[in-house]
């Protein structure tokens, strides 16, 4: 029997913390999508347009996202990758929801209908975590909705030294939601990344 969860109260969190250290140190976040709007602007517009109004900000550096007027959360270990951002997070907002729908600060093209599925997918089942997928097998683990209560395993793979989100979302039985359009998920890790999304820019 499948157990949904139709009053689930899911807040937004923007992981900001990485360095960028193949596009020369920039924030990411604060690349601009739109003239005057950047990446983390828009991601938390299209929060709200997906019913999402609490967003937070986990980021080791504050500074280039104060602007915001949004929660700036902290790594409660540093140094630890994404996956300390979403300790953090789960951690700052336990009591205030049920689950937390993360997206990384460098996808310019995620939209409020890529965030509703995700939070639709996660309402209807008894998965823990969703996550979206598109092409390759825990190809965007970032990009998810997680359960408040999984915080204690969270904390549990960071005390054993481990870093990567796909791996313990595969042990814990993560739910992947497909999506067909893999543009949407574009992320810029690289220069060619940077030079892929300008491109296409001007062509739209």
């Amino acid at each position: 029997m499948t157990h949904g969860r139709p009053a689930c109260r899911i807040a937004g969190a923007i992981l900001a913390g990485g360095k960028a250290r193949r596009l020369g140190g920039i924030v990411k976040g604060t690349l601009e999508v739109d003239p005057g709007v950047t990446i983390v602007q828009r991601l938390i517009g299209e929060f709200s347009r997906a019913g999402i109004e609490e967003v937070v900000i986990a980021t080791g550096d504050p500074g280039p996202y104060l602007r915001y007027g949004r929660e700036i959360v902290a790594d409660i270990r540093p140094c630890m990758g994404p996956l300390g951002g979403i300790e953090a997070a789960l951690e700052h907002l336990a009591g205030r929801c049920d689950a937390v729908l993360f997206l990384p600060c460098d996808l310019p093209r995620i939209g409020a209908d890529e965030m509703s599925a995700l939070r639709t997918a996660f309402a209807a089942g008894p998965a823990r975590v969703v996550f979206a997928e598109s092409g390759d097998f825990f190809g965007h683990a970032l990009c998810s909705v997680v359960h408040i209560a999984v915080l204690p395993e969270v904390s549990a793979a960071l005390d054993r030294g481990e870093r990567r989100v796909r791996d313990l979302w595969r042990r814990l039985g993560a739910l992947g939601v497909p999506f067909d359009d893999e543009s949407r998920f574009l992320n810029i890790n690289e220069p060619e990344d940077l030079n892929r999304w300008q491109a296409s820019r001007k062509k739209s």
